[in-house]
C-alpha cells in the first residue's frame, strides 16, 4: 500500500511538474510554496501545505507537503535525475530527514528497465523490472 501512495503522488508531481517546467526555467522559480485557508473550518490566516523545491533545468528535486496547521511534515521527498532528465533516485524522508525508502532507476536507450526499493537501512527489499515490446 505504501508503495502504491509512493508511486502515485510521484506521477501526480511528475505531471505537475512537467507542465509548467519551461515556465520555471523561464522565470528562474526555485521554490514554489502553496497555501490554503480552510475557511469553513473557521481557519483565520493562510497555513503552508506544500513546498517544491526545483534546479536550474526546472526539475523538481525536493518537495514536502504539511499538516493541516502547515507547522509539521506530512511527506517529504527528494529527486535525483540523470543527464537525460530521467529520474533515477527519490528519497523518501521522515520529518527529521531521515531515509525511509529509496528507490532508484535503471534506463537503457531512454526507457525504465528496472526499479530498485531500498528500506531505511537501505536493504534491497523489492526488484521490479520493465519490458517493451516494440512495433514492426
Amino acid at each position: 500500500m505504501r508503495i502504491m501512495l509512493i508511486t502515485l503522488i510521484v506521477l501526480c508531481a511528475n505531471v505537475l511538474y512537467a507542465q509548467s517546467k519551461t515556465e520555471i526555467i523561464q522565470k528562474g522559480i526555485e521554490v514554489r510554496r502553496y497555501y490554503e485557508q480552510d475557511i469553513e473550518d473557521g481557519e483565520k490566516e493562510l497555513s503552508i501545505f506544500k513546498e517544491e523545491f526545483f534546479n536550474v533545468k526546472g526539475e523538481l528535486v525536493e518537495e514536502k507537503t504539511f499538516d493541516n496547521q502547515g507547522s509539521e511534515i506530512d511527506d517529504w521527498f527528494k529527486y535525483k535525475y540523470d543527464n537525460n532528465g530521467n529520474l533515477i533516485e527519490e528519497f523518501e524522508l521522515d520529518e527529521d530527514g531521515e531515509q525511509i525508502e529509496r528507490v532508484f532507476s535503471v534506463y537503457e536507450n531512454g526507457l525504465k528497465v528496472e526499479k530498485l526499493y531500498y528500506d531505511y537501512k537501505d536493504r534491497l527489499k523489492q526488484r521490479r523490472t520493465y519490458e517493451y515490446e516494440f512495433r514492426k
